[in-house]
């Protein structure tokens, strides 16, 4: 059952690391609280991107989404999570970004306008692009980052120690 013990992990000590990180959360809240902000017309904007399955779960698929943003925050914040919560937070914000990446994709190649692409929710109207596209793209390289980054400095860090003790 250790998978399931919260254990606190080292905060990175690379600042590009930490600021990818804290980006990533706020993002997540962001477009959390946006999406909460006018949940009741949320499921609307997934409605209006033309995929007919999307229609019938768009309320699902709404709170599916906000759910998942909301789970991505602690672990990009460095919180003191059991492993098993900390891939779950991971996980989560793969999917989400991976979602609007596919959803910028869907909505750029369509033969039809949207008026919102649903980022931000109602509130918030940004237009269907190849802007979402990138913006995911960017966010996917910044994820990874901040997922795998901090094990590759440390096992940099180990071989730097190891090889200035056998040096001296």
């Amino acid at each position: 059952m250790h998978f399931i013990k919260a254990r606190r992990v080292q905060r990175p000590t690379q600042i590009s690391l930490q600021a990818s990180s804290l980006y990533l959360a706020a993002f997540f809240a962001a477009t959390a609280l946006g999406q909460l902000f006018a949940f009741e017309t949320y499921p609307e904007i997934l409605r209006s991107y033309g995929i007919s399955f999307v229609s019938d779960l768009a309320l699902p698929i709404s709170a599916l989404l906000v759910a998942l943003e909301v789970f991505a925050i602690p672990a990009l914040l460095w919180m003191t999570l059991s492993p098993l919560m900390r891939v779950v937070s991971k996980l989560s914000g793969w999917t989400v970004l991976v979602y609007w990446l596919v959803v910028g994709v869907w909505q750029s190649v369509a033969d039809f306008t949207i008026s919102n692409a649903g980022l931000f929710g109602a509130k918030v109207h940004l237009p269907q692009g190849w802007w979402l596209v990138s913006y995911a793209l960017i966010l996917l390289i910044l994820m990874t980052y901040v997922t795998f980054g901090s094990r590759f400095s440390s096992r940099a860090a180990k071989h730097k120690t190891h090889a200035a003790a056998k040096a001296s």
